[in-house]
């Protein structure tokens, strides 16, 4: 992480603003040409320049205070420089892309402490990273107004439409389709794609016969008579809307055993609901209702760990970084809170150290060890197969279920893995890690070089 090109850009009023001045030490890094002229560029914005090497020392690009407004850099201040095709990239751009909202103080939601988490980090890699809402586009001018956080303090500017985008927005239309792809003919590169469906998921894992031992027995949701074979054979499953999040709209149904009796669970403002259906007529006018035209899978149940009677699994976030290759940053048991029939953090759920939970229920060192290795490389697997329908992933929180047998159990990814959990378990280096390797992945998405 510390060894990436970075040159100081410092502000030269003496200067042309179609010239810029280079150091001989970044002349020679950079692999220039002084008779040739150069694009320099901050994300989508590139202007043409004459190159002048000066002899001062370090690392330096001089700029007129013409072309450090209208490139929208601050002067004396450290940026990550990369020569690609033989035009000069500052940078590179990042750009999050979530929602605003009308608070000054939190632009960005719940997301504002994570987004401001981000542009720090940013800031110390080199990096020009800000937030901003997809409605605050000008095509035209390849800008945007986003926002910076400075000790504290949010605050609007323009900045260029970035090298890549980190997208944190909620939701999923056509309208949302058509942003990103009109940003990807721009040369925009994005950290994440914007959706997969839980039926596509399984259907890609299912066809890797090395992760489909892990996953439960699933279906989808053409009419009811999927969910009443599923409760014939396992007595009680999972409805998950396909491209639900955060538990939201997820139904449990049990049957009671010799019995014309259903028992149903769900969740309102992540507060319990259930009830009783007498007869699948009476069920399926029950979950019509709850259902509401959604999308729905149906899901053996599992009978997963609990702990103190909550039902319990494990977030694995796997990232990629600068080598573009995913590893696991960190894992740990997420608990639902009394009464749930989800685990989310977001719905009031707990934390806690996988092997203080692996430690409670199994005594055998070698058991747990078998099970810490399994869900790595399930989770590592898991990555690198939903990437073979062509979208390129940088991230993703994937659920685990481990059971009272040790067996270990594929449960859903998402694509915008929140990080609580590891702040809930005071483990600071895995949050940041968590926060700066998107960071390192758009140096890889961009093109911007390691040092040797």
């Amino acid at each position: 992480m510390d060894n990436f090109y970075l040159a100081v850009i410092m502000k030269n009023n003496g200067l042309h603003r179609n010239t810029l001045q280079i150091s001989q030490e970044v002349y020679r890094e950079l692999n220039l040409n002084e008779d040739d002229p150069v694009s320099i560029w901050t994300g989508q914005l590139g202007y043409r320049q004459r190159i002048s090497v000066v002899n001062k020392p370090g690392r330096i690009i001089e700029l007129s205070s013409e072309n450090l407004r209208k490139m929208h850099l601050m002067a004396s201040r450290k940026y990550g420089v990369a020569n690609i095709n033989n035009s000069i990239h500052i940078g590179p751009v990042v750009g999050i892309m979530a929602e605003v909202r009308s608070d000054i103080n939190r632009p960005f939601g719940a997301q504002s402490k994570f987004i401001k988490e981000v542009i720090a980090a940013g800031r110390t890699l080199g990096e020009i990273c800000f937030g901003f809402d997809p409605d605050s586009i000008n095509y035209h001018n390849r800008t945007v107004w986003g926002y910076n956080n400075t000790n504290d303090v949010w605050k609007r500017s323009i900045f260029p439409i970035p090298d890549v985008i980190y997208p944190r927005e909620g939701g999923y239309s056509s309208r949302s389709l058509q942003i990103r792809k009109r940003l990807e003919n721009m040369g925009c590169k994005f950290i994440n794609p914007p959706l997969i469906g839980k039926w596509q998921t399984y259907q890609t894992l299912s066809r890797n016969l090395s992760i489909d031992q892990y996953i439960p027995d699933t279906r989808r949701v053409v009419d009811y008579h999927q969910i009443e074979q599923m409760l014939i054979r396992y007595g009680s499953v999972y409805l998950k809307p396909i491209t639900g999040s955060q538990g939201k709209n997820i139904i449990k149904v049990s049957r009671v055993r010799n019995s014309k009796i259903y028992k149903y669970q769900y969740q309102v403002k992540y507060q319990a609901r259930e009830g009783t259906a007498i007869g699948l007529t009476n069920l399926r006018h029950i979950l019509k209702g709850l259902m509401n035209n959604r999308s729905y899978i149906v899901q053996e149940r599992i009978k997963l760990l609990r702990v103190g009677g909550k039902i319990a699994d494990v977030r694995v976030l796997v990232q990629k970084d600068n080598t573009g290759q995913w590893s696991v940053t960190g894992k740990a048991f997420r608990i639902g809170k009394q009464g749930s029939i989800t685990s989310n953090i977001s719905g009031g759920g707990s934390a806690e150290k996988l092997s203080v939970i692996l430690s409670r229920y199994f005594s055998d060192p070698l058991t747990r060890d078998r099970i810490v290795g399994e869900i790595n490389y399930l989770a590592i697997e898991t990555a690198e197969e939903l990437e073979t329908n062509g979208a390129d992933i940088g991230e993703l929180g994937i659920d685990i279920g481990v059971d009272s047998n040790g067996k270990i159990w594929f449960i859903e990814a998402n694509l915008k893995p929140a990080r609580k959990v590891f702040l809930m378990l005071g483990e600071k280096s895995t949050r940041r890690m968590s926060v700066v390797k998107p960071l390192l992945y758009a140096r890889y998405l961009a093109n911007f070089r390691q040092e040797e």
